[in-house]
């Protein structure tokens, strides 16, 4: 029998590793109680070395009190007074209500917070994820919280909702159909699907991502193949009684069978 050796694509390679190196890092991570002191054991890489060696320090969290300290992350801890990031004490957080949504995303009862920074108009209390892109609290709709841009405006908040799965950029309330948090304009929300990642339609076009499709066959359009060549990124191939579609995930080609078959 012949062994086959199996070559792994540069980028699939690059990504094990740093999948490695941040699992093992995360595990040195972690916050330690040693008499009165809070200890802040963490890593960090350099340069040329990035991915061969880890460096590892411990930090006296300073100002933290040992007696109350609860390390609710590996990178976030409250005790009775304060909430700390690593070592950093938190100004204007309020331990009680405190949580970590996500690895930058935290709340209290003040406000959401991205990278410790408070977005405009938040309401800790209320916020939730509704999938992996969109979020809502009782005051306004996110996509991609991190800061006032990511707030959705013109939204009828009772009726919003994700359409398709966990990591859908495709949402809508009862009157608009939105790709990554922006309007799709012209698109009918009543009949609106979702085709294949970036393509979707409704009861008489075809779209991508946010543009229609105006030389589109609506009747006759297909997706012939979708396939990742590497991580957020894939090419395509679709038609329709009159064209012929292809891209790689930022732009689309449009190519009329004529044109094809005169070059033959």
């Amino acid at each position: 029998m012949v062994k086959k050796r199996i070559l792994m694509k540069p980028y699939k390679l690059i990504l094990m590793v740093l999948l490695l190196a941040s699992c093992s890092d995360a595990d040195e991570t972690y916050y330690e109680i040693s008499g009165n002191e809070v200890l802040y054991h963490s890593v960090y890489r350099l340069g040329q070395e990035y991915y061969t060696k880890a460096h590892t320090s411990i930090e006296v969290v300073e100002g933290a009190d040992a007696k109350t300290f609860q390390q609710l992350t590996k990178y976030y801890g409250i005790d009775k007074l304060s909430v700390f990031n690593e070592t950093k004490k938190l100004i204007k957080r309020d331990p009680a209500t405190f949580k970590v949504i996500k690895r930058y995303v935290t709340a209290d009862k003040y406000g959401v917070y991205y990278d410790n920074n408070i977005i405009p108009n938040s309401h800790g209390p209320s916020f939730r994820f509704l999938n992996d892109k969109y979020a809502v609290d009782d005051n306004q709709v996110y996509y991609n919280p991190s800061d006032p841009n990511s707030i959705l405006h013109g939204i009828d908040k009772n009726s919003f909702s994700v359409l398709g799965d966990d990591y859908s950029e495709y949402a809508k309330d009862k009157k608009q159909v939105f790709y990554k948090g922006k309007l799709i304009d012209d698109a009918d929300v009543n009949s609106f699907s979702i085709l294949k990642n970036d393509f979707s339609k409704d009861g008489t076009s075809i779209f991508f991502k946010r543009e229609k499709i105006k030389e589109a066959d609506y009747n006759s359009f297909q997706i012939l193949s979708y396939e990742e060549v590497k991580e957020y990124e894939y090419k395509f191939e679709a038609q329709d009684h009159n064209n012929l579609y292809s891209g790689n995930g930022s732009s689309i080609r449009i190519t009329k069978k004529t044109e094809v078959t005169n070059e033959h």
